[in-house]
Order: C-alpha cells, then structure tokens, then sequence
C-alpha cells in the first residue's frame, strides 16, 4: 500500500508580519484572536482573506465543466507565464498584508454590482483549440452594457496610486515630447533646448489606463464577442438590437477603466483592437501551455513583477541567478 503523502502546492498560509515565518491560515487566525503582539491585522481581516481566496483550480475546474483540457483566467493571461506555472508546482506563503489591499477591492466590487443598469459580474467563457489543445478562456467583466452604437465595457479598479493627467513639454519644431537628459529638456530629434525657449510648448495629457489593464478590457471583448447572442437573449436586449442595427458579435462603443481611490475617481478611455488582442492570447497561452519552463521576464516595464512574487525564490534557484532588476543590472 502507497503511504506516501501528496506535498501541497499553492498557496497554503500566510507569512506571519512580525516574525515574517510560515504559517497555516488556521495558526494565523489563532494568534490574531490572542492579540497578535506587533501584528497590524485583526482577526475579522485574516478570515475575510483566509476565506476569500479563490482555488488555483477555478478556470480548470471550469475547463472540465466545459469539456476542455485546460482553463485559464483573462488575469492568468496576463500575469507572469513562469511565476504561474511555478504556483502550480510548489507551495508558497504570502504575508496577509500584502493581500488585503484585494479583500478590500472585492468589497467594493461587490456593492459596485449591484448597479442593475447593465451586465454585471456575468462569468463568461470561450472553448477554442489552440496548440493542440482545448483551451477554455474564463473572465468577468465588472460591467457590460449595450448602447445604441454598441457594447461598452467598464473595468473598476481600485487601488491608492491612480494614474493621473498631467502637463508635458512639447518641442514646437517636431511636435515630439521631451524628456530630462543629462543636459536639461531634450528633443528626441532637436537635442536639449532652454526651458525657456519658445521652442517648448506645455500640453496636458490626460490620464492614461495601464497597459496590462486595456489588455484585460480588450481580452473581456473577446468573451463578449463570444458571447454575444447567448447575452442579447439572456438580457432581453433584442429590442435594442433592432432599433439600432447593431450586429451583437461586432458592435463594439469601447471602454473604460474607473480607477477608485479614496480621493477621487479617475476615468481612462480604453481602446478596443481585437487584432492585438488575439496575437496576445496567442502569445500568453503559448508560453503557458509549452512543455519547457517559461523564461524569466525581460521586459524592463514588467520587472516590477518580481518584487512581489511569492515564488521568487523558486524561480532563482532553477534560474541559476537573479531575475528582475537585480538581473538587468547584470546584465548591463
């Protein structure tokens, strides 16, 4: 008889705060109703957290309800391939800090859903082949509504560090932005110019969605598209069809993503391009379902990512070396 004992993978407790050693979600709950010494968490936060995580397995398992091998999220696209594929082969702590900023969020969506002048939080699915294999695309937009020129799309996220509109010189002579060189404003094409001179013009640029947020708006497109006919049934909106000729698999207005602090919302235009958006769900799902590791991510933009990774250690050890910023400046 096999007496061998399966090891977890996944998340499977927290990083205490104080001591910043591993835990099981129960001996971090425990301590948080003794007083938790040191600990800035209450015990009403770590069950919220302890019991809102979502299984690993959620696209999967859906894949299965669906007859496809495999699942993944439109979040699960656009994250790190390696750091995803690592999650699924080692167990990994997270400090409960580091995830009630999420909590948080999932409490404001929830009142957020309750806006009946649309769709909102309508689980959709795409089944597909794709190398091989049946693939199901998972994904929730916070909300979808139908207007006369099409279907729109609202993302919110909340978050302490929106982006923000602000004002940039601009060279007169080429109509390019500057940036600060060593020499002062420079002109990509003129060099450095006196701030002074009536060379530079201000223009304000309004706020822009970060990328990885319009790639999961435009990949929520491709969910709807879909899904088109199934929700103009679902939602009686055939009347609305009609009266604006709208064809529901291609009518697309656009969309938009909320951003909510505590001091304001900002609103960013998002634009749809489903060329882009399919070479990127090429892209994303060919690194993920590949047989070999994914590599450690390059992209000066996303570096960011390995600050926060819980399996970071995981991805060095097989790496043979940093990765993220420490690796760049090796490398350089």
């Amino acid at each position: 008889m096999d007496t061998t004992t399966a090891t977890p993978v996944g998340l499977v407790g927290f990083l205490c705060e104080v001591t910043e050693e591993p835990v099981t979600f129960q001996e971090c709950q425990a301590c948080a109703q003794r007083g938790a010494p040191g600990c800035p968490m209450v015990p009403a936060i770590i069950h919220d957290i302890a019991s809102s995580i979502r299984s690993p397995e959620y696209a999967n398992d859906l894949a299965k309800q669906a007859g496809a091998e495999v699942g993944f999220s439109a979040t699960e696209l656009l994250g790190c391939p390696r750091q995803y594929r690592l999650k699924k082969q080692h167990p990994y702590w997270e400090k409960p800090s580091g995830m009630y900023r999420m909590t948080f969020g999932s409490g404001y969506h929830a009142a957020l859903s309750k806006y009946s002048a649309g769709i909102a939080e309508e689980t959709l699915t795409w089944k597909f082949k794709l190398l091989g294999k049946s693939v199901l695309l998972v994904g929730t937009p916070d909300l979808i509504e139908l207007k006369p020129d099409g279907w729109f799309i609202t993302d919110y996220k909340v978050t302490g560090n929106p982006p923000f509109g602000r004002k940039v010189p601009i060279c007169n002579h080429c109509d390019l932005e500057m940036y600060k060189g060593d020499d002062g404003l420079t002109c990509p094409n003129c060099g450095p110019l006196n701030p002074r001179s009536s060379a530079i013009s201000r223009v304000y640029r309004p706020a822009q969605a970060r990328s990885s947020h319009v790639e999961q708006v435009n990949l929520y497109a491709l969910l709807i598209e879909k899904n088109a006919v199934r929700l103009v049934a679902k939602h009686n909106l055939e009347a609305m069809v009609a009266k604006h000729n709208l064809i529901p698999t291609e009518s697309f207005s656009g969309g938009q993503i909320a951003y909510l602090s505590q001091k304001a919302v900002v609103r960013c235009d998002v634009q749809l391009d489903r060329a882009e958006s399919m070479a990127l769900l090429k892209q994303s799902l060919s690194a993920l379902l590949s047989d070999t590791l994914p590599p450690i991510i390059d992209d000066a933009d996303e570096l960011w990512r390995c600050d926060f990774c819980a399996v970071r250690a995981h991805c060095e050890q097989l790496h043979g070396s940093p990765v993220g910023k420490p690796a760049k400046e090796i490398s350089e």
